[in-house]
């Protein structure tokens, strides 16, 4: 059985982007490449695969602003 979530990492900007593997499969099919949202860069690495959303956001530092959630680096967190 394939998982729900994929983790995708953007050599560019470094951030990591999460996507659902039906969607990252259906745009390979057709022939679609996949971008960074932040940069719009090509360069983007497949991460680790799971069923549980909380285990892709382990890894990296996700703060509440105005409602929404958005990746922070460790710098910025301090």
């Amino acid at each position: 059985m394939k998982s729900i979530y994929t983790a995708m990492k953007c050599e560019r900007c470094k951030r990591e982007f999460i996507l659902l593997t039906g969607e990252l499969m259906a745009a390979n099919k057709n022939k679609r490449y996949i971008a960074c949202p932040y940069c719009n860069s090509k360069n983007v690495n497949l991460g680790k695969e799971t069923d549980d959303l909380r285990q892709c956001m382990r890894e990296n530092i996700y703060v509440r602003d105005k409602g929404a959630i958005r990746q922070v680096t460790h710098n910025e967190h301090r």
